[in-house]
């Protein structure tokens, strides 16, 4: 226990002492660069070091990672807004192409949420034995990717990081996942890499109509300056969605995700649905609404549509479902679900939602995945049928997944509730203040998916950890979590905690990017 603490408050100590003065003066240290080389540094660290080392080091790193994810969220001037700390090397200038970072709230946010799922999943890991040096290469890589997604400003570099983070997972879900997973492997990749390819080409096409052939997403999100006329955004806008959706799982091509995550090792799946889907959702509030509104509004209908049957038809489906880990899986599709919702919405309220209930989500689905995996370690099956009881013998891992399906379910003081609850709020304004009736009509399956999620949360609950014990093997073969199983799950819970007491610094911080969009929304028609 000691050496693995000393090892967390080293990273946080050298993190702090060598970013003290990061934010301000001519020699600023390049923050946000190094967010993204941080884990990449690790992993050439770990190919270098003997095999002893590994964890170690993985640990180290993630808690560096950790540091510059608390150090940026609150350091950031919420007053002040826009992009900050941004940094910009020329690359193809030519073409337009720049090396590009920066952060506004939104992604300030997502900053933080990488931090936070990389440093439970360093941890949780800790246990991984087969080929361990090449697991935890691959898992830092896939961090890197993900942190260059959520910070880059040049479309160019933001889609050479997803694609730079989606390889890993292949690897990772292919040698180191259960059941069919290479199957899951392969399908996973093929969806994710085809919605990109429906970004590519719109991203493209952005670059050669805007008539100022840049990638730089500042600028594209400017109509004044791309002139994107009402017939482009209704033919584009579809596209990108479709791109992004599919990182999201939307319907009907949420099919690999469920698969997925129930083939992955566990901190793949926590980093998968923690960080690479919640990439999907703010994309869209990144790149397409910005500059194309028009095509939103017109397609509004459609999208509306689809994000709820996300929501309600993910439930329905998780509530049938016997393996324990695919019931997470696809109340992972529901959530998201809700986060497209709140972005339907075009409302300040809804969005601000959208934005915490991703931040949300990715917290509380890597703790639950994280939850998943321990107990499939300890008990060697994840058939609902052939668990019960569990709390006799696991009571604080058993107590941990109760708060983590309470926050799932919304329950108030955690943090799903204050991202639902702006959703809502958002879609009741929409319906019977601005003009969008279709959210009047259809409101109410958004509450009957949010029913269901308590309803197969609460039944989850009951059917692994009380009634009698399944099997009378656990009385003396299972254990209750170890320090090291329970302080990641813990750390989750503590950020859930936070956010669900006192959302004002999360929400400001959100706001602080959505109230000028939705501004620059209605500005056109």
């Amino acid at each position: 226990m000691l050496p693995v603490l000393a090892t967390i408050l080293a990273g946080f100590a050298v993190t702090f002492n060598f970013f003290h003065a990061a934010s301000v003066g001519p020699n600023a240290l390049p923050l946000l660069t190094s967010f993204i080389v941080i884990p990449i540094l690790s992993a050439f660290m770990i190919l270098a070091a003997p095999v002893q080392w590994t964890r170690w080091i993985s640990l180290f790193m993630a808690s560096m990672e950790l540091g510059i994810g608390f150090k940026v969220f609150f350091i950031f001037q919420t007053a002040v807004g826009g992009f900050q700390f941004v940094e910009e090397v020329p690359w193809l200038k030519n073409f337009g192409i720049n090396y590009i970072l920066g952060v506004d709230g939104m992604s300030a946010l997502m900053v933080l949420l990488v931090a936070c799922v990389y440093f439970a999943g360093s941890l949780i890991s800790w246990n991984i034995t087969l080929r361990m040096k090449e697991y935890f290469i691959l898992f830092s890589l896939l961090v890197g990717g993900v942190a260059g997604a959520y910070e880059s400003l040049d479309l160019f570099f933001f889609f050479l990081f997803y694609e730079f983070a989606v390889l890993p997972m292949y690897l990772l879900v292919g040698i180191w996942g259960t059941g069919r997973k290479e199957y899951a492997a392969m399908k996973l990749t093929l969806m994710l890499l085809a919605g990109s390819a429906f970004m590519l080409v719109g991203f493209i096409a952005m670059y050669f109509t805007s008539g100022v052939h840049t990638f730089d997403i500042r600028i594209l999100g400017d109509l004044a300056k791309t002139g994107f006329n009402t017939d482009f955004q209704k033919f584009w806008f579809p596209l990108l969605f479709l791109g992004f959706g599919v990182i999201s799982a939307v319907f009907p091509f949420h099919t690999w995700s469920p698969d997925g995550y129930g083939s992955a090792p566990t901190a793949a799946s926590m980093l998968h649905a923690g960080v690479l889907k919640s990439l999907g959702g703010y994309s869209i509030i990144r790149v397409a609404l910005p500059a194309m509104p028009d095509g939103a509004k017109f397609w509004l209908p459609l999208l509306v549509t689809l994000s709820l049957i996300n929501m309600l038809y993910a439930a329905i489906v998780a509530l049938k479902q016997k393996d324990f880990k695919y019931v997470i899986a696809y109340s992972s599709v529901s959530h998201c679900g809700a986060i497209l919702f709140g972005i339907c919405t075009l409302q300040v309220a809804g969005l601000n939602g959208a934005i915490i209930q991703t931040f949300s989500h990715g917290i509380v689905a890597a703790m639950t995945f994280a939850l998943v995996g321990t107990v499939y370690g300890k008990a060697h099956t994840r058939e609902l049928i052939k668990l019960g009881g569990l709390a006799a013998v696991m009571p604080i891992l058993g107590g941990l997944f109760v708060a983590a399906a309470m926050a799932n379910v919304g329950l108030p003081g955690l943090s799903g509730f204050v991202g639902e609850f702006l959703i809502f709020l958002g879609a009741y304004k929409s319906g019977y203040h601005g003009g969008f009736t279709i959210f009047q009509t259809l409101f109410p399956i958004a509450i009957l998916a949010i029913v269901m999620t308590a309803i197969y949360y609460l039944r989850l609950v009951q059917m692994v950890f009380y009634g009698p014990l399944k099997d009378p093997h656990y009385k003396d073969e299972v254990r209750d979590g170890t320090f090291i199983e329970i302080l990641p799950i813990a750390f989750l819970l503590v950020v859930s905690l936070v956010v669900g007491l006192y959302p004002k610094p999360f929400v400001d911080m959100s706001n602080a990017t959505i109230a000028p969009l939705i501004e620059h929304i209605r500005g056109f028609k």
